[in-house]
């Protein structure tokens, strides 16, 4: 009786080892794969090849690579960078890492998911009060940039989305963009389930200096300062109550004063926007403007004594009109000579920069306002 015991317990302890075999193989195998432990997002330009982590300037005309490099810990191995590009750089020194575009198991794949980081309204009023919610950045999902760990484009600003098409805009191949990825490692028979997940810094982190944001510049005529071009895609506000509530606004949504803001490339105001136009800063020089005219701005276009102005003569590139809190900056001439409705201008008025022509943003009743140029 007892070894009969002894025989179905030995049979029984050999059918649970025989099942739970492929299981334990299936776990030790499985606790043996190379874990995605952190992802940053890197960039780089023809003009400097070297992919880098952290914001980047980015002078008139060049376009910008992006990429991610992932950091993989391996078992009984210090975790080792992998990333798409021959070059890497992270934290300032360069990085000895591993070139692949995919992930390291030929069982696995691995998809990213691009997002822009962007302000979650496009602009308006604002007051102290309502700054922290309205001035708030999140995340925007950027399909155009495709899955791979290549970005297969550069992103389009997304928080205007809801504005629909806007055809009297201009476009402009510069602006401010931050970025966001999530990457996620899967087996390719079964997509939908994610087995590891990781994520570059989120919106919560912006204000850190190494956040990954890419500026571009534009050289959008010889009187306007490239540093503009950063300033498109911000969103634009305006605040009724002066200097001290732009400051109380800015310190209430990013701690900083609102100068600072606009040097971060945080959020811009119309009189901000021209500043930088005019100056390469966002507070005009001290000593006032170098021309101020009294203009009249009426049936699409802009006179001072009842006479048209002429490019060359009365405006130039970089002049300002001034009416009340809304800065207008001239950019070009449509061909005639004479300042009017069809000109290119630039301007940012409770919606993010745009450059579009004079007659979009002149008042529909006849209004007294100011022509303004800084400089010599």
């Amino acid at each position: 009786m007892k070894s009969e015991r002894s025989l179905l317990l030995a049979i029984f302890a050999g059918l649970v080892l025989l099942i739970a075999m492929p299981w334990a193989f299936y776990r030790v195998h499985d606790g043996l794969r190379p874990k995605l432990v952190e992802v940053r997002i890197v960039t780089a330009t023809d003009a400097d090849p070297v992919y880098r982590d952290g914001p980047r300037q980015i002078g008139p005309g060049e376009a910008p690579a992006i990429a991610v490099a992932l950091r993989v810990a391996r078992p009984f191995g210090r975790a080792r960078w992998l990333a798409p590009t021959d070059s890497l750089q992270l934290d300032g020194a360069p990085v000895d890492h591993e070139v692949a575009d995919r992930w390291p198991e030929r069982d696995r794949r691995v998809r990213v998911f691009w997002f822009t980081v962007e302000c979650s309204n496009v602009g308006g009023s604002v007051t102290p009060e309502r700054a922290a919610r309205l001035l708030r950045y999140r995340t925007f999902l950027a399909g155009e940039m495709g899955h791979a760990l290549r970005a297969a484009s550069l992103p389009e600003a997304h928080n205007d989305d809801i504005l629909g098409p806007q055809p009297e805009r201009i476009p402009v191949d510069a602006g401010t963009l931050r970025l966001y990825a999530r990457v996620e490692v899967f087996d390719p028979e079964r997509e939908a389930r994610t087995l590891q997940a990781a994520s570059s810094a989120g919106a919560d982190h912006i204000l850190e200096p190494g956040f990954p944001a890419i500026h571009r510049s534009a050289r959008l005529a010889d009187g306007l300062h490239p540093e503009v071009g950063e300033l498109f895609n911000l969103s634009g506000w305006e605040v009724e109550d002066g200097q001290p509530a732009w400051d109380e606004v800015a310190a209430a949504a990013f701690g900083l004063r609102f100068t600072e803001a606009v040097e971060r490339r945080l959020a811009v105001s119309s009189r901000a926007f021209a500043a930088v136009a005019a100056t390469g800063t966002p507070d005009f020089a001290p000593g006032g403007p170098g021309l101020e005219v009294p203009v009249t701005l009426a049936g699409g276009t802009v006179s001072a004594g009842g006479r048209a102005l002429r490019w060359g003569e009365d405006v130039r590139p970089g002049d300002i009109v001034i009416d009340g809190s809304h800065y207008t900056v001239l950019v070009a001439d449509d061909g005639d000579g004479t300042l009017g409705a069809a000109d290119v201008v630039v301007h940012c008025w409770r919606r993010p920069p745009a450059m579009t022509r004079l007659g979009a943003v002149l008042p529909s009743s006849p209004t007294e306002a100011r022509l303004v140029r800084h400089g010599p």
